[in-house]
């Protein structure tokens, strides 16, 4: 059984949803660390209503969907040794997943995290060490 269950070409609509949807509030976040100390009023409306919480939400739902649509996308040549290094990933980003959860836990028992926090860093763990885990056997 194969949990891949996207073609390949669905890592470009992976990547530039995860582009789209992460980079515009991050730049206009940036950029109004720039205007705030300048901002007039006049201004004020539409960089509140564009940063709205609902708005980042969405975006961040979309964000964390990008990112598995990529990682459920199959590769170009799939085959077992593959969904070998995809599981091996997955184990070993689960594991780190939860160390750092833990970790945090014990530093402070009453943090709280936002859901699209550990699914962040879930994803992009998984992501990293299954890239570095391909690229051992080239």
């Amino acid at each position: 059984m194969s949990l891949q269950i996207l073609p390949n070409r669905f890592k470009i609509v992976g990547l530039f949803t995860f582009f789209i949807f992460c980079g515009i509030p991050s730049i206009i976040s940036f950029f109004m660390g720039f205007t705030q100390p300048f901002e007039s009023n006049e201004n004020s409306p539409f960089l509140h209503e564009l940063l709205n919480p609902t708005i980042m939400k969405y975006a961040n739902i979309f964000t964390i969907l990008g990112m598995l649509v990529y990682m459920l996308s199959k590769e170009k040549v799939e085959d077992d040794y593959i969904t070998k290094l995809r599981l091996e990933s997955y184990q070993l980003a689960t594991i780190l997943c939860l160390a750092i959860t833990f970790i945090l836990h014990l530093i402070n028992s009453e943090m709280m995290f936002n859901l699209s926090y550990p699914l962040y860093i879930f994803i992009t763990i998984y992501l990293i060490i299954f890239y570095f885990k391909k690229r051992q056997i080239h």
